[in-house]
């Protein structure tokens, strides 16, 4: 495949004694798996007219140890989708960032590998979340002696008072209150970490349940029992990684586990290409209000309110984990050898485990909100927002989990083409996708929105004439069915919106 590296990466190479290490090996995965490092010739261009000799100098001698994309296609006002996005650039810098995404969106390459802030928040912007690595993040996703697309590391339980308080990433926060003061009159709360390699905090989740405040001025809010995300914090080098989903997911899920109709916070908003920001209108987070000083308040809610009329696709991502299951929506039985259901839903385990009794990691591969799922299914009448049930083959033979179909791509037959539509999604390794490319193979992308608290074997969907025999191949199945298998494996109602 086809790595683009923004040059702006060289910068951290000379300043941050943490980066060149992992740059290093980052660069050793990728030529031991035959895949191409280039640069764009915009960036080139930039390296070579850079006015200070020395560090000029500097950088030519690393260019050239790469290749330089050939013929890229730039952006032009005839891209309305993109120009949509990502507006017309007037600092020369900018430019070059644009034509950077731009190689991605138009397919030229592959992945994208930047520590560029705003970068990454374009690439929200365009979809491209699964494209755009950090530095660390392309080293986790790459760097394995099987070539199996990876996660970051685990998420892992902890208290606030096992923090060590002067990491980097509570920097921001310092300048912001006493937040030291803060953390240790919390020092009982629990906390939701990640790690960076080097042991610092890559990412954090405070939560605060049952708060009841008046909140927001403008306009006011009201008193109301909401779950308060009280620090929600990704470093840098993890930006556009799963590890902020992951923590949204784990926000989400205490708030159905303790019977939450909102989830909040505050957050004082860097500029118009703020990443945090971007995340959390991902998953349904709104702006609707703002502090005296000026923090901004978003909110989310798990159900529509009056008033809303959302389509299935649209509920799924704005209401998460709400999804619209009426008989005008498919509902599918998606058969998943128990070696990919390992890793697409390891949280399977008869019933999803409440957070206050959790002990141990979460495993990122699979607790993403947004899965990919490789089928030889030809059924091609697939459509965002169908409903998937998730049916575990071969050994335990039951329906375990429920999600919603994002977007599907039928017939694909090459291997980095699929593994560009994956991205991070991917729980396959790269063998296992050139294997499947071999014949036409059909690629959901979907939301992972419950696993069943009771799982309904095959026996018992034998018995209701809903199967006939073992599931082997993708099969839709009536609404009054669909129904039966919600009702029995005890799907929470209230977020099954008819």
């Amino acid at each position: 495949m086809d790595i683009l590296f923004d040059t702006n990466i060289f910068i951290h190479r000379e300043n941050d004694p943490i980066v060149p290490e992992d740059l290093g090996r980052l660069e050793n995965s990728l030529k031991k798996e035959g895949h191409r490092i280039l640069i764009h010739p915009q960036s080139e261009k930039e390296i070579r007219n850079d006015h200070d000799a020395e560090r000029r100098q500097q950088n030519e001698s690393r260019i050239d140890t790469y290749v330089v994309l050939e013929f890229p296609e730039y952006p032009n006002e005839d891209d309305t989708e993109f120009r949509s996005k990502v507006p017309l650039a007037t600092k020369s810098n900018d430019r070059v960032d644009n034509a950077l995404l731009y190689s991605v969106y138009n397919d030229d390459v592959d992945f994208l590998i930047t520590e560029d802030k705003e970068i990454h928040s374009k690439g929200f912007e365009l979809g491209l979340e699964d494209r755009v690595f950090s530095i660390e993040e392309g080293r986790e996703f790459f760097e394995s002696e099987t070539a199996t697309i990876q996660g970051p590391r685990a998420i892992r339980k902890t208290t606030v008072g096992d923090l060590d308080l002067s990491d980097p990433i509570f920097d921001s926060l310092k300048s912001e209150y006493d937040f030291e003061g803060w953390a240790r009159s919390k020092s009982d709360r629990t906390a939701w970490v990640n790690y960076n390699q080097d042991d610092s905090l890559g990412a954090i989740l405070i939560l605060k349940s049952n708060e009841v405040e008046n909140i927001g001025s403008e306009p006011e809010l009201g008193r109301s029992r909401r779950l308060k995300i009280s620090t929600l914090k990704v470093s840098e080098r993890k930006w556009g990684s799963k590890i902020g989903e992951l923590l949204i997911s784990i926000a989400i899920r205490e708030a159905v586990n303790s019977g939450h109709e909102e989830v909040y916070l505050t957050h004082y908003v860097e500029g118009s290409n703020d990443v945090l920001v971007e995340l959390l209108e991902t998953y349904g987070f709104e702006e609707v209000s703002r502090e005296v000083d000026g923090e901004s308040i978003f909110l989310k809610r798990l159900t529509p309110g009056q008033g809303d009329n959302p389509s299935p696709l649209e509920t799924a991502r704005k209401f998460y984990p709400s999804f619209v299951d009426g008989p005008e929506v498919n509902k599918y039985l998606i058969p998943v050898r128990p070696e990919y259901h390992n890793k697409l839903f390891p949280a399977y385990s008869g019933r999803d485990i409440p957070l206050h009794e959790f002990v141990g990691e979460f495993q990122s591969e699979g607790n993403a909100i947004k899965k990919a799922y490789l089928t030889g299914a030809k059924n091609k009448k697939l459509e965002a927002g169908d409903i998937l049930l998730f049916y575990r083959s071969h050994d335990n033979k039951e329906v375990t989990s429920l999600g919603v179909l994002e977007e599907v791509h039928f017939g694909m037959t090459n291997a980095d083409s699929i593994s560009r539509v994956v991205g991070k999604r991917s729980v396959f390794a790269r063998t296992d996708i050139q294997e499947m490319a071999e014949s036409p193979t059909t690629v959901l992308l979907f939301r992972w929105h419950f696993d069943l608290e009771s799982p309904i074997s095959f026996e018992e969907l034998k018995d209701t004439d809903i199967l006939t025999a073992p599931l082997q191949v993708m099969s839709e199945i009536s609404d009054e069915d669909y129904k039966y298998i919600r009702e029995k494996g005890g799907i929470n109602e209230r977020f099954a919106l008819d």
